[in-house]
Parts: C-alpha cells; structure tokens; sequence
C-alpha cells in the first residue's frame, strides 16, 4: 500500500507512513502544490496511491465518480504534530480490517474510505459507492 499525502496536511506523515513500512510521498514534494483537487486524485489513483486528506467534502466527490480509485482516507482538522497517531491508528484500523478480509492492504482500500471521527478519534470505513 502506498500513500499520497495531500497539501492541507503535514508532509511529515510521510515518514510516519514510512515508520510503518509503506511507500509515501505527498504533494508538496512532488511539486504539485496547487494542482486541482481532481487532477491531484488522477495522478494519485495512476501510480496507485490512498490519497490522504482533510478535505472530506471534495475527495469523497470525486472519488463517487471515479470508475475505480485507489483508496482515501480522511483525517480531521488537527494540529499538524497530532495528524502522526491519527495516520498511525488509520494504518492499523487498515491492516486489521485486510487481515480480516484475508486481502493485502491496497486491495482491502480500493474504492473505500477509511475516515477518523472528529469528536471521537475513532476510525471508521465505507465503500463510496458511485453517483
């Protein structure tokens, strides 16, 4: 599994990802700042990369009309030192939920949602089913 962490976010969850063993990389360091929010999620769902973010509301969208995508997963508004537990709980909620379904991470997270409760911390997941 590979992720793909967006600008709203800290780029330092990409060595968090990394700590875990996985493939990570982010906006920024590709040189993608300011890249449209659908343009980023086509470039991320080619080199098949979950697509990381806090912009629940755009990305759930586009995600509903993509044929297929690669996964995404939603983090809440938190200062940027917290956002680290958060990717390593939504990492760890994946991998239980992979081994549950007997299927490898990136194959569990294909046209999912995996997203982190504001109020609770919590995370949850649900297939985003097309429009």
């Amino acid at each position: 599994m590979k992720f793909w962490i967006d600008e709203c976010l800290t780029p330092a969850l990409v060595d968090r990802a990394h700590f875990h063993g996985y493939e990570a990389t982010c906006t920024r360091d590709r040189g993608q700042l300011g890249l449209q929010d659908d343009e980023l999620l086509a470039l991320a769902v080619a080199e098949e990369f979950a697509f990381v973010t806090n912009n629940h509301a755009d990305f759930v969208g586009l995600c509903a009309n993509a044929e297929l995508h690669t996964g995404l997963i939603v983090l809440p508004q938190r200062p940027r030192d917290a956002q680290l537990q958060l990717l390593s709980d939504v990492i760890a909620h994946i991998e239980h939920h992979s081994d549950q379904a007997d299927e490898r991470p990136a194959d569990w997270m294909l046209n999912r949602v995996v997203e982190v409760d504001s109020e609770t911390g919590l995370c949850s997941h649900a297939s985003i089913p097309k429009h």
